[in-house]
């Protein structure tokens, strides 16, 4: 009993964590930073994604979905980051938001990992953390933990639906790109 119950918080941690993660990426390093959709600046999104496809073994990717139209990647990352922190932090829809973020994550370490250790650790660990709630869910203290046997805890479902609306995304970005 009392090995499942911190079994709970620390999945109530590491999920709270992760969020947080992604809120504030969202959130400070995309909302609230001006240049992050403005070409004239140097934090423009566009740069960084310049930048990472120099040494990615995704370049090809970055330059056919990424980077043909920054801003509209910029903004769909924003509110993925974000969508991802709230949902993992409520602990709600949490195989869907982290079938979502595993993808991001993946796309991120494969963009970033070459550029040093703290690109391939954050990305890694994320990898894994998204990887560990994909699997397991929310469990206690979350607002999936409200519907017991539900949908909600069917890794198949919510892996299906996160993989076709990933898919999807990158089939947009791509389509708006050409």
């Amino acid at each position: 009993m009392v090995e499942a119950r911190q079994s709970s918080y620390w999945d109530v941690m590491f999920r709270v964590i992760a969020g947080s993660i992604w809120l504030v990426a969202g959130v400070v390093d995309k909302l609230l930073n001006p240049g992050f959709l403005n070409p004239a600046s140097t934090k423009y999104i566009g740069f960084t994604i310049q930048y990472f496809a120099q040494g990615s073994p995704i370049k090809d990717f970055l330059y056919a979905v990424a980077f043909p139209n920054p801003v509209l990647t910029g903004e769909l990352v924003m509110i993925g980051e974000i969508s991802f922190g709230v949902l993992l932090m409520a602990g709600m829809l949490t195989k869907l938001a982290s079938t979502c973020a595993f993808y991001t994550n993946l796309i991120y370490f494969l963009s970033a990992a070459w550029t040093g250790a703290t690109e391939y650790g954050i990305n890694l660990l994320l990898l894994g953390i998204d990887l560990y709630f994909l699997v397991n869910g929310a469990r206690k203290f979350s607002v999936d933990s409200l519907a017991p046997g539900s949908p909600l805890w069917s890794t198949k479902i919510w892996f299906t639906v996160g993989s076709v609306i990933y898919l999807s995304v990158v089939v947009f970005l791509y389509a708006n790109g050409i």
